[in-house]
């Protein structure tokens, strides 16, 4: 086992806040880690969807960006497994024939799906299916997408500052969390 003492790793330390009470206990804490793998999951296959979507549409960097950023996932995960002594690699090939062939097709089958359409765009000029121009700076579809980010930033806005009243008013009050048993005298 690799030291855990260099900065990369008090980074990914202050990043996870392991002793942190929002783990809960043993039983909630298997529980978030198995919910987060699963959006792991989730993230790869809709992530790899929607880079095929992009390139076939003649997108560039999008798809690139995606794959990108799938790479980055799964790097941290290994990097991080491995600095604790832990093969990512050893616990992959243990999972069951099926698990491993159909996750190899989706992810291997969903870049190669990627570069494809990536090459056709480069070596044609154009994607796959080509889409018509949207003028977004004026009529309907402008003022609907002016609309939808006004909107979603003030969402974002609301939410921020009610999370950070609740969390004002739990620390004031000494009240417990949702999920936090009172301590009994």
């Amino acid at each position: 086992m690799k030291s855990t003492h260099g900065a990369r790793d008090r980074a990914a330390d202050r990043i996870l806040a392991l002793d942190s009470a929002s783990y809960g206990d043993e039983r909630e804490r298997a529980v978030f880690m198995e919910a987060t793998t699963f959006g792991y999951m989730l993230t790869i296959y809709v992530s790899i969807a929607v880079a095929v979507v992009a390139a076939v549409l003649g997108q560039l960097l999008l798809p690139v960006l995606l794959l990108l950023l799938l790479g980055l996932q799964s790097w941290a995960t290994v990097w991080y497994a491995g600095r604790r002594g832990v093969d990512v690699s050893d616990l992959a090939f243990r999972a069951e024939a099926n698990l491993k062939r159909n996750a190899g097709i989706a992810v291997f089958g969903g870049f190669a799906l990627v570069l494809a359409a990536l090459a056709y765009t480069i070596f044609a000029g154009h994607g796959l299916i080509d889409l018509p121009a949207v003028d977004v700076r004026s009529g309907a579809v402008g003022s609907m997408v002016k609309g939808a980010v006004i909107g979603g930033g003030g969402g974002l806005l609301v939410g921020a500052l009610a999370m950070g009243v609740k969390n004002r008013r739990r620390a004031h009050t000494g009240e417990p969390g949702e999920h936090e048993v009172p301590e009994e005298d």
